[in-house]
């Protein structure tokens, strides 16, 4: 599955906003130094699937603000995890 974000780093916290167009804003606490908003964002995502952090990782948008981040695991179940956990659609 495929989660499609809009990140927005060097906020106060890691939080799931709400819809930006078709994307999901994602607030994410970490600097995008070398990488570690980009982990912090794939640890989030994974934490809300319900899969280990090894399980999600960027798929497109290393280094600009839209990105797509894929889930290892079962689409139905996952979509599922992520629309109770950010209270809208995901996918």
């Amino acid at each position: 599955m495929v989660v499609a974000v809009k990140a927005v780093p060097r906020s106060r916290a890691t939080r799931a906003v709400g819809p930006y167009g078709e994307l999901l804003r994602v607030q994410i606490a970490a600097p995008p130094h070398k990488g570690q908003s980009n982990r912090a964002l794939c640890a989030y995502i994974a934490d809300a699937a319900g899969v280990r952090p090894a399980a999600a990782r960027l798929r497109r948008g290393s280094a600009g603000a839209r990105k797509l981040v894929e889930v290892d695991g079962e689409s139905a179940a996952l979509a599922a995890r992520l629309a109770k956990a950010f209270g809208a659609d995901a996918s």
